[in-house]
C-alpha cells in the first residue's frame, strides 16, 4: 500500500520524530573510544550505534612481498541490535555485503601504497540499529582510521535519503526506511566526488538527481561534524602531551 504525504509529514511539516524533511538526526561522535586499539571511533546516528576499531598498520600475516598494505574489514551486528533477537553475527548475507562494500570503498581512499608489506585490520560492531546503518558504519570507520593516523586521500562521509510518499527524507530512521525507497552514498567532500551509491528498492529515474543532491548535502553536514570531532581529538592529544595550551 502506498504511503500518503500526510502520513510522512504533519501539516506543520514535521516527521514522526520531530525533524523537518531536510534534517539529519543528531550525530554524536567520540574518537579514541577503545583505548586498546590503534584507532577507534564510536558513532551514534540517532538511535543507531556503531563502534569501529583499527589495528595497524602492522606486519602482514601473508608471506611474500607486497607493494601495498592489505585492508581487512570485519563487521559484527549484535543479536539484539534491532530490539528483536536476530543471530546476525558475521555470517549473514547483509553483514557480508556491507562488509565487502565498506572494504571496497576504503581501499580506494586509504593510501595503502605507503604501507608496503603490512596489513590494516578494521573491526566494526553494530550495537544498535534504527536506520542509516551503512552511513554510521562508513563514518565510524573513517574516524577510526583518522584516529589511528592512517593516511587517506580524503574523508569518506556517508548519508542516506529516503523517498516516502512523494517526500524526500534526509537520513531516514528505520520506520521511514521500511516505508519507501532509500539511497545511500559515500562522498569525498574535499574532492567533491561520489565514491559509492547503494539503492534499496526502486526509485523513479526522474527524481534521481534531486535525491543525489539531497544526499550530498547530508554528507557535507556529516563532514562538518566529523571534522570538528577530529579537531577536538587532536587538541586533547596535544594537551595530554603538554604540547598545546589554550
Amino acid at each position: 500500500m502506498a504511503v500518503r504525504h500526510s502520513e510522512v509529514l504533519s501539516p506543520e511539516g514535521f516527521r514522526v520524530d520531530g525533524r523537518r524533511a531536510n534534517e539529519a538526526r543528531r550525530l554524536r561522535l567520540r574518537l579514541g573510544a577503545s583505548p586498546g586499539a590503534d584507532g577507534s571511533a564510536y558513532v551514534e546516528l540517532g538511535n543507531t550505534k556503531v563502534l569501529a576499531t583499527v589495528s595497524g598498520p602492522h606486519e602482514s600475516i601473508r608471506k611474500g612481498a607486497h607493494d601495498a598494505a592489505a585492508l581487512h574489514v570485519e563487521l559484527t551486528t549484535l543479536p539484539f541490535a534491532s530490539g528483536v533477537y536476530r543471530a546476525h553475527g558475521r555470517s549473514d548475507r547483509a553483514s557480508q555485503e556491507l562488509c565487502a562494500a565498506v572494504r571496497k570503498s576504503f581501499e580506494a581512499v586509504v593510501q595503502l601504497h605507503l604501507y608496503a608489506r603490512t596489513q590494516i585490520d578494521v573491526a566494526v560492531c553494530v550495537m544498535q540499529t534504527d536506520g542509516g546503518v551503512r552511513s554510521a558504519v562508513v563514518n565510524a570507520v573513517t574516524l577510526a582510521l583518522v584516529d589511528a593516523g592512517v593516511a587517506m586521500e580524503d574523508f569518506l562521509c556517508a548519508c542516506s535519503v529516503g523517498a516516502v510518499g512523494g517526500v524526500l527524507l534526509l537520513d531516514p530512521n528505520a520506520q521511514e526506511d521500511q516505508a519507501g525507497s532509500e539511497l545511500s552514498i559515500a562522498y569525498l567532500p574535499r574532492s567533491e566526488r561520489i565514491s559509492a551509491v547503494q539503492l534499496e528498492s526502486k526509485l523513479p529515474a526522474s527524481s534521481l538527481d534531486e535525491v543525489m543532491n539531497v544526499a550530498i548535502e547530508g554528507c557535507k553536514q556529516m563532514f562538518d561534524i566529523m571534522r570538528g570531532a577530529v579537531q577536538i581529538r587532536t587538541q586533547e592529544l596535544l594537551h595530554s602531551r603538554g604540547m598545546f595550551n589554550a
